[in-house]
């Protein structure tokens, strides 16, 4: 059932003072503060509306009460405003980057910083990579009779290496014929696209071990990545949430750049935009109590990387995403200059 105007107002409220405080809210701070022309019990009565609905929750012994993950979700997607960043805001940022040298390395860590910094949350960017993996040729070669060395060249200049085993023995004339006739069927191809041979037509066993193999080992590429820079976790460490040593080591283990990469919702920005991962929405363990804010960057259909802000889920949403949207914005367009000039 959908929240009432009157109910979606105060959840926006306690959603904004609680950010802005860390402290639950009361029914008396919310009238008082917003002005809302009701009276204590009224409020405290759709408070306990919201509560029932779960959308906020009941710390302790307060009196006060706070949003719960289902409470941030209703309100980035249906409360939370648009808001952009200011022109001073803009033109700080912008000048940073064309202050730093034109290397991608360079624009990397300045995106991470300058999110850290205005935000006071751990930023981390990957680095760019093509999201899909293309085949650009295969070659083939006798290591013994049942054994040969697949190097398969992808289109973003990798060179990969698999040793494979066949059934039966298979020697470098034949070999090289394979390799010609999957450099012409699969040659710049992503493994989704690679054809499927008809019954008739079906590869014989030292071939369908290739392609198994050659399958595997673009798959993995394309879902393998390079641990992310990671910058403000001394800022992000300074929030309430985190004062109590217990938070504080796992927090630190979260934000280990080898666990990040794998907790990562990547996923979340495939279909473009920013996009917002609340609490429980995430991978279990400490990722449960935080929230990622995303974006693509990089050319649509070149390389690219992933950029955001991971920090408590008592989060200023609204301005997290206008500063991952503009620097993703920036990043972009650097990267297109950058590739069209080379």
């Amino acid at each position: 059932m959908p929240l009432s105007e009157r109910r979606s107002r105060i959840l926006a409220f306690i959603v904004e003072d609680f950010v802005d405080s860390a402290s639950p809210v009361g029914s008396q701070t919310l009238v008082e503060r917003h002005q809302l022309g009701l009276s204590s019990a009224t409020v405290r009565n759709e408070m306990a509306l919201l509560e029932d609905e779960g959308m906020i929750t009941h710390p302790h012994t307060s009196a006060g009460r706070i949003p719960s993950h289902r409470g941030y979700r209703h309100y980035v997607s249906s409360l939370m405003g648009e808001h952009g960043l200011s022109t001073q805001e803009q033109f700080k940022i912008l000048h940073q980057f064309h202050q730093s040298a034109r290397e991608l390395e360079q624009w990397t860590a300045l995106a991470a910083s300058v999110l850290a910094q205005s935000l006071g949350n751990v930023a981390l960017v990957t680095q760019p990579r093509l999201f899909e993996v293309r085949l650009k040729h295969v070659q083939l070669v006798e290591l013994m009779d049942n054994r040969a060395l697949l190097v398969a060249v992808t289109t973003d200049g990798g060179v990969h290496q698999h040793t494979v085993e066949f059934p039966v023995a298979a020697h470098q004339e034949q070999l090289a014929r394979i390799a010609a006739r999957l450099n012409a069927d699969f040659g710049g191809k992503s493994v989704a696209e690679f054809p499927v041979r008809e019954a008739a037509e079906a590869p014989g066993p030292v071939e369908a071990v290739i392609i198994a193999a050659l399958t595997q080992l673009l798959l993995k590429e394309q879902e393998a990545g390079e641990a992310p820079l990671v910058e403000g976790v001394r800022e992000m460490l300074r929030q309430p949430e985190f004062e109590h040593s217990d938070r504080m080591l796992d927090t630190l283990e979260a934000v280990d750049e080898r666990h990040l990469r794998d907790a990562i919702p990547a996923d979340a920005v495939a279909g473009g935009g920013v996009a917002i991962v609340i609490g429980d929405e995430n991978r279990v363990g400490p990722y449960q109590d935080m929230s990622f804010v995303l974006a693509r960057y990089g050319p649509q259909s070149g390389a690219g990387g992933v950029l955001g802000i991971l920090g408590p889920t008592r989060m200023a949403y609204a301005d997290a995403v206008a500063h991952v949207r503009y620097v993703s914005d920036v990043l972009t367009e650097l990267m297109s200059k950058f590739y069209s000039d080379e």
